[in-house]
């Protein structure tokens, strides 16, 4: 899971340039940035070195001002999983005291099965 700051530059490079290599300026890029995330240059820099060593975009080059970068299908699907990732991990009541109510019996068993193999030798 990425943290808010490098969440956040993966959504706004998935919405500039997708799966298609794009020239964007990376002054643009910190600049449409929410400002309560204080990214700065060297901050996005580093998310976007991340990004790539993590294979969540591919950077063809770039240059003081400027970066030829497209997002990976690992990013959107990352992006897309995200939403359903709540939705996956709920766990109602009435589950969790079947799984409880399981694992007692299971270890009930077990605990018969050991009984009866240690008094057998």
């Amino acid at each position: 899971m990425l943290d808010k700051k490098t969440d956040a530059v993966l959504q706004l490079l998935i919405q500039k340039c997708g799966n298609t290599y794009k020239v964007l300026d990376k002054k643009q890029i910190v600049y449409e940035l929410p400002a309560k995330l204080n990214v700065d240059m060297q901050g996005l820099l580093a998310i976007v070195a991340f990004l790539k060593e993590n294979e969540y975009v591919d950077v063809k080059y770039q240059d003081k001002d400027e970066i030829c970068i497209s997002c990976t299908v690992k990013a959107e699907s990352y992006m897309e999983g995200e939403k359903d990732m709540t939705q996956k991990a709920k766990i109602t009541n009435g589950q969790v005291g079947i799984l409880w109510l399981g694992v007692f019996l299971a270890a009930f068993v077990a605990s018969l099965i050991a009984a009866l193999i240690g008094k057998l030798f």
